[in-house]
């Protein structure tokens, strides 16, 4: 007989306990920002980071609701790596303030290279949650793509690489040949600017492999030289690369003065048709 009130009171305690488990929470890993990066990188998933403090009441109710959803946490569990940092920590604080977190809570995606793609500094339900996790498990923000070729140096100036094929050896004694294949390669015509059929000129300031700094280095330029910049992404030997483009220049002189401009910062630069 107390063998078998024994058996009861155990098993009464187990179910207990597990009744006390959410089945269905959020399984979220603890993880530093750079951890999680180079994780979600080897997994080949966007990446979900939650930051959250625990006197935070509206985390607290996304806790015990949001995140209590089973269609939630079953859809992060197999499409994103999900992680929670707690800004009260010392980690934590240093990936908020890298992050620009200023609100509690914050939900930031970053897709598998490690760049955010989307930022949400608000209280979200299951379903407001869910309908955005499924905008951006997208094809695109599986993939990581390889390590950055391009960096910006100390002073922010952004280093220029000539990712610009040669131009073919059969084409030098023919300017038609030698114009057509600058105007495919994009680089500058022999011709003048303005003549029919020529597009207008921009000047290339940079070529980046991060998405990140090329937002940077925009605000940069356009802050410093009052010129609108814009961005064209190409795809080479499977890598995305984003040049960075001043313009486009109505007149030689306009370009010219641009030029002497960046020439007296000492920066490089390239002039491009675009």
């Amino acid at each position: 007989m107390k063998k078998l009130s024994f058996t009861k009171g155990l098993l009464f305690a187990l179910f207990f306990c597990a009744a006390s488990q959410p089945l269905h929470a959020v399984q979220f890993v603890r993880l530093s920002l750079a951890e999680a990066k180079a994780r979600a990188a080897q997994l080949q998933r966007p990446l979900f980071v939650n930051f959250h403090a625990n006197w935070c009441l509206p985390c607290q109710w996304m806790d015990n609701n949001t995140f209590l959803d089973p269609n939630v946490s079953d859809y992060l569990s197999l499409n994103y790596l999900a992680v929670k940092i707690d800004v009260d920590e010392v980690q934590g604080y240093a990936d908020k303030e890298a992050c620009g977190v200023k609100f509690l809570p914050s939900m930031l995606v970053f897709n598998a290279s490690g760049i955010v793609v989307a930022r949400y500094e608000e209280t979200l339900d299951a379903g407001q949650l869910l309908t955005l996790l499924q905008r951006y498990n997208t094809p695109e923000n599986r993939v990581a793509l390889r390590p950055l070729v391009m960096n910006v140096n100390h002073t922010s100036k952004p280093v220029q690489e000539n990712t610009a094929p040669n131009l073919s050896a059969d084409a030098d004694d023919d300017p038609a040949k030698l114009d057509a294949q600058r105007r495919r390669l994009n680089l500058p015509s022999n011709n003048p600017m303005g003549s029919p059929g020529i597009r207008k000129m921009g000047v290339q300031l940079g070529v980046f492999s991060s998405y990140e700094q090329v937002i940077q280095q925009v605000q940069f330029f356009e802050k410093k030289f009052n010129k609108p910049v814009n961005i064209s992404s190409r795809l080479h030997n499977g890598q995305t690369y984003y040049h960075l483009i001043a313009g486009p220049f109505d007149t030689p002189a306009q370009m010219q003065t641009y030029l002497n401009a960046l020439q007296r910062e000492g920066l490089k630069s390239l002039v491009v048709l675009m």
